[in-house]
């Protein structure tokens, strides 16, 4: 087939010109209109201890057939995907567990209102960008924390203030679940910014250079010094490497943070995104 014989031939004919102008503006549209339908949805508050006390009795009574994530196992079917768990309302989403699914393996769970409630919150929590939930908490209580006393700011950036020697926050709620965001503050270990490792490093000069791993190979390396610089090395240039064995973001926030300070901590992540 002859391409542009193909395109001449498409130009020519108007109306398909027209049909296809009409899909490309429905196609570049229709992710913005997605995106707002989510929004309007968002009209139930997930209090984050809610989200985990649901975690808990998800593992209890339904990680044995979709996993211990909620995506999905041999036995039975991702929890991130499915008209009832993406369009419908949190009472459909209860009305399943407490009454199970018909002509399934799904069984109906004699559990209280208010353990189905949690676990409705963890279900949400798995599918939903936390920027499209309605997060309990105060998000200027919260954003005081980050930029003071949590001393986020220090490692993490938003909207151009704090600094880069972990990974930029400006998007966290629109990337991340209300889950993933608050695994990442008590477990960081287990979340994304495990990979943002220490690293020290002294070249053959004798420079002696602190901050975090962003890449290396056999001939290079590339880190983030602890003032926000990004810094490059052939590894001739380096005479010492000392690696960290974990990520440099602090363990201790479950300690550091009262329990109100974390929801509006989370809070505030929550409401980063860049979208419209």
């Amino acid at each position: 087939m002859n391409p542009f014989r193909t395109l001449t031939t498409f130009s020519g004919n108007g109306n398909s010109w027209r049909v296809a102008l009409l899909l490309f503006i429905f196609c570049v549209l229709a992710v913005p209109h997605h995106l707002r339908a989510q929004r309007r949805q968002a009209s139930q508050s997930y209090d984050p201890k809610e989200v985990e006390a649901g975690s808990r009795r998800f593992v209890e009574h339904c990680a044995v057939c979709h996993g211990i994530d909620g995506r999905g196992s041999a036995r039975g079917p991702s929890l991130t995907r499915g008209l009832i768990v993406n369009r419908g309302s949190d009472e459909e989403v209860a009305g399943v567990i407490r009454l199970g699914a018909p002509n399934s393996a799904m069984p109906p769970f004699a559990l209280v209102d208010s353990e189905i409630k949690q676990l409705v919150a963890f279900i949400r929590s798995l599918r939903t960008p936390a920027a499209y939930l309605v997060v309990a908490g105060d998000r200027s209580l919260g954003k005081e924390l980050f930029f003071g006393k949590g001393r986020c700011s220090n490692c993490h950036m938003i909207r151009g203030q704090g600094a880069l020697l972990g990974p930029d926050l400006s998007n966290v709620g629109g990337d991340r679940t209300l889950a993933e965001i608050r695994q990442s503050i008590l477990s960081p270990a287990l979340s994304e910014g495990a990979k943002y490792k220490g690293v020290t490093v002294v070249t053959v000069q004798g420079e002696k250079i602190a901050g975090t791993l962003r890449n290396r190979d056999n001939f290079s390396l590339q880190m983030m010094d602890a003032q926000g610089n990004l810094r490059f090395f052939s590894s001739a240039e380096l005479r010492e490497v000392a690696l960290g064995a974990k990520s440099v973001m602090p363990e201790d926030y479950g300690k550091l943070l009262s329990e109100a300070e974390l929801r509006n901590l989370l809070a505030f992540l929550g409401s980063q995104t860049v979208a419209e």
